[in-house]
C-alpha cells in the first residue's frame, strides 16, 4: 500500500510541476501582451518548480519592461495624456525586483554547483543600470502623493543597489554621486512610517550629504525620540553630530540647548553654543536669544541682559521675547525675597528691607514686560503673570485693569 501511494505522490509532483511549465509556456505564448503574459506568468513565481528557475524571473522581469518600456515612450512624447504614471511605476518596481531575484536565484545555482558560471547577470545588469535613475522618479512621485511605504521602497531600491554585487562591473552604479542625496530621501520616507531601522539605516549613508544631511540626522534625532522604546544615547548623538556637521540649521543647536537646561548643564551648554558660534563665524537672531536664555539659567543676568539688548538692536522676530527675559532678569532674583517674606512675620525688621528690595527689583522689570506686552501682545505668558504681580506690588490700580485683560 505504502509503495502504491508513492507512486501517487510522485505521479502528483509530475503533474504540478508540468502544469507549472504549461503556464510559463503560456504566458511565452502571450507575449505580444505583456500584461496578460505577466498575469499568466505569476503562478508560477510562487510554485518552487518554477521559481527555482532564473529563467522564470527573468521572463517576468522582461513582460514588466516591455510594459515599463510602453509607458516610458509616452511619458516623452510632448502633450501626450495618456501615460499611465501608475503602471510605469509598478512595472519598473516588479521589474527591477522579478530581475535582482533572477539573479539571486541564479549565483544560487553557481554557488551548488549546478551552473558553472552566470549566463543572465551581465545582461539584466546592464538593464537595471539604464532604469535605475527612474527609482528616483518612482520616488519622488509616491512621497509628493504621501505613499511614504512606496516612496521608501523606490528610494530605498536605488541606494541599496549600490551594494548589490549584480552591480559590481557598472563603475557608474558603484561611483554614483547621489546616492547619499537620495538616501536623506530614503530616511524622511522611512520616518513618515514610523520604520526605525530604515531611518538609521539610510539616515547613516545621507548625512553625509553636504547640502541635505542635516534632513537625514534630524530623522535620526526624531525617530529616536519618539518611537515606543525612545533611544536618548542616539537622540543626543544625532543631535550633537548635526551641531557639529550643519552648524547653521538651528533645529539641533535649539534641541541641544534644550537638553542642557533641562539637565541642569547650562554652562556646559553655554561652552557649547560659543564654540557653534565661533565655528559660524557669526551670530544670529536665534542664536542670541538661546545665549541670552542660557546666561539667564546661569544666572549671569548681566551678560543675559546685554545679550537680549544686543538682539533687540538687531530688530528681529525676537524682540518680545528679548524684552520679556530682560524683565525676568530682575523679577526672578527678587523671588528670593519674596520666598524669605513668606516664612518672616511682618513684625520682623528683615521683612521691611526685603519689601524694599522686591520693589526695586519690580520696578526695574516693569518697563521691560510692558515693552514686551507691546511687541507680542497676544503672546501673555511672557509678560501677563509677572507684570500681574508687579502691579499688585507697585500698583493696585493697574493690577485691577490688567487683571480684568487677562481675564483671570
Amino acid at each position: 500500500m505504502k509503495r502504491v501511494l508513492f507512486s501517487v505522490a510522485l505521479f502528483m509532483a509530475a503533474f504540478v510541476a508540468s502544469a507549472q511549465e504549461s503556464v510559463v509556456k503560456e504566458a511565452k505564448a502571450n507575449k505580444n501582451d505583456p500584461a496578460k503574459a505577466a498575469q499568466i506568468l505569476e503562478p508560477a513565481l510562487v510554485n518552487p518548480e518554477t521559481a527555482n528557475d532564473p529563467e522564470t524571473w527573468k521572463l517576468a522581469g522582461d513582460f514588466q519592461k516591455e510594459i515599463y518600456d510602453a509607458e516610458n515612450l509616452k511619458m516623452f512624447v510632448p502633450g501626450n495624456e495618456s501615460a499611465d504614471t501608475a503602471k510605469f511605476c509598478s512595472s519598473l518596481e516588479k521589474m527591477y525586483e522579478y530581475y535582482l531575484k533572477c539573479d539571486e536565484v541564479e549565483q544560487a545555482q553557481v554557488k551548488s554547483g549546478e551552473l558553472k558560471k552566470p549566463k543572465l547577470r551581465k545582461k539584466i545588469a546592464k538593464t537595471l543600470a539604464e532604469v535605475r535613475p527612474n527609482l528616483t522618479f518612482g520616488g519622488s512621485e509616491a512621497f509628493n502623493s504621501q505613499r511614504y511605504a512606496d516612496a521608501l521602497k523606490f528610494f530605498g531600491m536605488y541606494v541599496d543597489g549600490v551594494n548589490n554585487p549584480i552591480f559590481e562591473e557598472e563603475p557608474t552604479i558603484k561611483n554614483d554621486s547621489l546616492v547619499d542625496l537620495i538616501a536623506c530621501y530614503a530616511a524622511m520616507a522611512a520616518n513618515q512610517v514610523g520604520d526605525r531601522a530604515a531611518v538609521i539605516k539610510y539616515g547613516n549613508i545621507g548625512k553625509t550629504n553636504k547640502e541635505e544631511g542635516y534632513r537625514a540626522l534630524m530623522c535620526i534625532s526624531e525617530i529616536s525620540a519618539k518611537s515606543e522604546n525612545p533611544d536618548s544615547t542616539q537622540w543626543l548623538a544625532a543631535v550633537k553630530e548635526g551641531c557639529e556637521r550643519f552648524p547653521e540649521q538651528d533645529y539641533f543647536i535649539g534641541s541641544l540647548m534644550d537638553y542642557y537646561i533641562q539637565k541642569s548643564m547650562a554652562s556646559e551648554g553655554l561652552n557649547t553654543l560659543d564654540k557653534i558660534i565661533a565655528a559660524r563665524g557669526e551670530t544670529t537672531p536665534y542664536l542670541q536669544y538661546v545665549k541670552g536664555m542660557l546666561q539667564f539659567e546661569t544666572e549671569k543676568y548681566e551678560d543675559a541682559i546685554a545679550t537680549f539688548n544686543s538682539l533687540i538692536a538687531m530688530n528681529s522676530d525676537f524682540v518680545g521675547e528679548a524684552y520679556a527675559k530682560i524683565g525676568d532678569c530682575y523679577f526672578y532674583p527678587a523671588q528670593k525675597y519674596v520666598l524669605e517674606n513668606s516664612e518672616l512675620s511682618m513684625d520682623d525688621p528683615k521683612f521691611a528691607v526685603n519689601e524694599d528690595k522686591i520693589k526695586a527689583e519690580y520696578e526695574k522689570a516693569q518697563p521691560f514686560y510692558e515693552k514686551a506686552k507691546v511687541a507680542a501682545p497676544a503672546d501673555k505668558q511672557l509678560w501677563g503673570s509677572q507684570l500681574l504681580n508687579i502691579y499688585w506690588k507697585l500698583n493696585k490700580a493697574e493690577y485691577d485693569a490688567l487683571e480684568k485683560e487677562l481675564s483671570y
